[in-house]
């Protein structure tokens, strides 16, 4: 059962994930925002002393996670109760959409929901009538790559000109495994199928050439500016991980499945894609894959799932997915081992694993068992759990 909105809390003794102070160990919310992080003492004297402080002992306080569910039936949605704060949902019926959003939103979530459907025209889109400022467009019914880019290229110039992302779709690898996470937990090591190929995907370069196309009919300015993403993103070749930085356009991956190394070197914004009921799993398999192409440091996987879902989103707030005073209080409690900075060799991250460095710790996975969520959050609103006792 979900409480009701408290005005003040403060939470001490613990360990806050926050950029806007790498060692905090207290948070402060008022309402529905984070109105500071730092110490303890500091949190007890702003909270004044008709707020008592609720003990973390010790558990880890994160930014909610933001999970990716495709919606056929065949997998449960994501809960408030795995650590989620946010479900991004794609469907190609309508009908079936608001179900599983009023679903997410009845477990005090918020829903960031997609529309799959194909626009040719202007004629035929009225954005008022979709339940997002983005429309999904599905690659899986094209066996040509021209006939993929000419309908991707119809697609993309009639959002632009209306004034809606367009997120193009492409189907899973239909490996068997869940979007975001391994089959079972205990091969997240495991490469996906040729990830690491340099040929790339070719409907991937089709995609591109229809973004070519359409920035080249509409300006260069006009369609960054939109944010357009493709989905389902797994083999890429450097030279398409350098035309997707060049057009502006975000990905949306799978851990495990795509060079998640090359994407940060080129510069192109990632997302990563789980509806696992632990989404540090994710974490862990970018993290641990044994291929260096496809992995990438366990913060670059954190803020790929949490605060990098929401820059991709149009319409979100720039302090969304962080816990820094202004921030909507929407975050995580988690009970974890121990704490650190976990750097993945080869991915040639730009943060430091010295203390001094100052870069904000996360629950270590190399322990015994992954975190374990004790309490979420969302909008200031205990959605899962129980707060912090005094």
């Amino acid at each position: 059962m979900k409480s009701e909105q408290q005005t003040v809390r403060v939470w001490v003794n613990g360990s806050v994930y926050s950029p806007a102070d790498p060692f905090a160990t207290a948070v402060l919310l008022d309402g529905a925002t984070v109105a500071w992080v730092g110490s303890d003492d500091a949190a007890r004297a702003m909270a004044g002393a008709d707020v008592s402080p609720g003990d973390l002992r010790a558990a880890v306080v994160t930014p909610a996670f933001v999970a990716h569910h495709r919606v056929d039936g065949s997998r449960q949605l994501p809960r408030a109760e795995h650590g989620y704060g946010a479900v991004e949902l794609l469907s190609s019926d309508p009908e079936t959409l608001d179900a599983a959003t009023r679903e997410v939103r009845a477990d005090g979530l918020h829903a960031l929901p997609v529309l799959v459907r194909r626009a040719r025209d202007t004629d035929e889109l009225d954005p008022s009538a979709l339940p997002s400022p983005a429309l999904g467009f599905d690659a899986a019914p094209f066996g040509d790559p021209a006939a993929l880019a000419d309908a991707a290229r119809e697609h993309l110039v009639a959002c632009t000109r209306v004034g809606l992302q367009a997120v193009l779709v492409l189907p899973p690898s239909g490996d068997g495994a869940s979007d975001g996470a391994p089959s079972d937990e205990g091969s997240a090591g495991t490469a996906g199928p040729d990830a690491a190929s340099s040929s790339g995907d070719p409907r991937v370069d089709a995609l591109l050439d229809a973004a070519d196309a359409a920035a080249e009919e509409l300006g260069g300015r006009a369609f960054h500016a939109r944010g357009h993403r493709i989905v389902g993103v797994e083999q890429l070749s450097e030279a398409q991980c350098e035309r997707l930085a060049d057009l502006a356009i975000t990905v949306s991956c799978v851990p495990r499945r795509a060079p998640l190394r090359d994407l940060s070197r080129a510069g192109v914004p990632v997302t990563l894609m789980t509806d696992d009921p632990n989404p540090w799993t994710a974490v862990k398999a970018a993290l641990e894959v044994p291929d260096e192409h496809l992995r990438t440091s366990a913060r670059a996987a954190f803020l790929a799932l949490t605060r990098g879902v929401w820059r991709a989103h149009r319409g979100g707030t720039p302090l969304a997915g962080q816990l820094a005073p202004g921030a909507e209080a929407t975050l995580a409690v988690w009970d974890a081992e121990s704490v650190m900075v976990q750097q993945a060799q080869g991915t040639g991250a730009s943060w430091s694993t010295d203390p001094r460095a100052r870069t904000p710790v996360l629950p270590a996975l190399d322990d015994s068992r992954l975190p374990r969520c004790e309490a979420t959050v969302v909008a200031g609103t205990l959605a899962s759990g129980a707060e912090p006792r005094p």
